[in-house]
């Protein structure tokens, strides 16, 4: 049979005997420490009063691939348990507020304290249907791999979908949280925000702070609190912004207005700005930095380091989608346990 299939079986089994008991009601089984990227936020763990399905899934649609796509599965209130295919999450939803869910790999979210209003579930599912990418279409990205044979795999994983956050907001928060500063610098920044910002529930969960809960705490707060330094100036800046930043999930809104936009705010260049193409759906600039300038060259199998026009010229073929190339070659060996990295990041960037 295989190693490989043995723990294919165990880790079904696994799933299998933890959406038993979630149906049950029964209260969540703890993790093992090593499988958990991120804090599980509060809640996680309360017996199960409700459920949703998240409705159609795409054929080659794959959790674990989209949670594990970038690093923000790993920062407050997201958390994710890998051995489970557990993705958990505190939202902010009107009738119930803040309460933490559990998505499934078959697509079912799940939570405790509350069976939740009708608008509340209605809002779990949308919600969850968007960071999770359900409705993304990556058929033209698979196209273009297609005809890149060191991507001839993606369209079978159904690579090219970027957990993203619940508003665009939350989104440009975390891009700017990841400027000039180690990974774990930014996690703290993010951990701090949402534990001193964020809107407390009845079980002590917290979400993602509002837009005007930043602005209220105000610079002081980010700086001396928050610890995000020069950045607390950009954080209150961009939650205060009038840029129309839920508009640019509207395909109608060109990707060159959007990136215009974007170089706009406070603190983002164009290393920022590329990245949260991606997470907005759009085509991405290749973002290089010294993360890909290290890592490729490596994977590649090349003694001495690419240049930016040669990492430029190896994915020109793919033209708009280029970025994507980029980063789906960068990142196929997470979801290789036998090489390289296995936990997903965002690479610092040095604007």
């Amino acid at each position: 049979m295989g190693r490989q299939a043995e723990l294919d079986i165990a880790t079904a089994q696994t799933i299998e005997s933890a959406d038993a008991a979630e149906a049950t009601g029964a209260a969540a089984v703890p993790p093992r420490p090593a499988d958990v990227i991120g804090e599980l936020p509060v809640g996680w763990d309360l017996p199960r009063t409700g459920h949703v399905r998240l409705g159609p899934l795409p054929g080659n649609w794959s959790l674990d691939r989209v949670v594990r796509s970038h690093g923000w599965c790993g920062l407050p209130p997201n958390a994710y348990d890998r051995g489970r295919q557990r993705f958990h999450r505190t939202l902010e939803l009107p009738d119930a507020g803040p309460l933490t869910v559990t998505v499934s790999a078959a697509g079912t979210v799940s939570w405790g304290r509350t069976t939740a209003t009708p608008s509340d579930r209605r809002l779990i599912k949308a919600t969850m249907r968007r960071m999770l990418c359900l409705d993304v279409d990556v058929s033209e990205l698979h196209r273009a791999c297609a005809g890149f044979p060191a991507l001839a795999w993606v369209s079978k994983v159904g690579g090219g979908r970027l957990l993203r956050s619940p508003t665009v907001w939350e989104d440009l928060a975390r891009m700017l949280a990841t400027t000039n500063c180690s990974w774990s610098l930014t996690r703290s920044m993010l951990t701090k925000l949402v534990d001193t910002l964020g809107t407390e529930g009845p079980a002590g969960e917290r979400a993602f702070p509002s837009r005007d809960a930043v602005v209220r705490a105000g610079v002081d707060h980010l700086r001396d609190v928050v610890r995000a330094g020069y950045r607390a100036e950009s954080f209150v800046a961009l939650a205060a912004t009038d840029e129309p930043i839920e508009s640019w999930l509207d395909p109608s809104v060109a990707d060159d207005e959007v990136q215009a936009a974007i170089l706009r705010l406070r603190g983002f260049g164009p290393y920022a700005a590329q990245g949260m193409l991606g997470l907005l759906g759009r085509p991405r600039g290749l973002a290089i930095d010294s993360w890909v300038r290290a890592k490729l060259p490596a994977l590649l199998g090349l003694s001495e380091r690419m240049t930016d026009a040669e990492i430029a010229a190896r994915y020109a073929p793919l033209g708009q989608w280029a970025g994507w190339g980029l980063w789906l070659e960068l990142t196929k060996d997470w979801f290789d346990e036998s090489a390289g990295e296995t936990q997903p990041r965002i690479p610092v960037t040095t604007e």
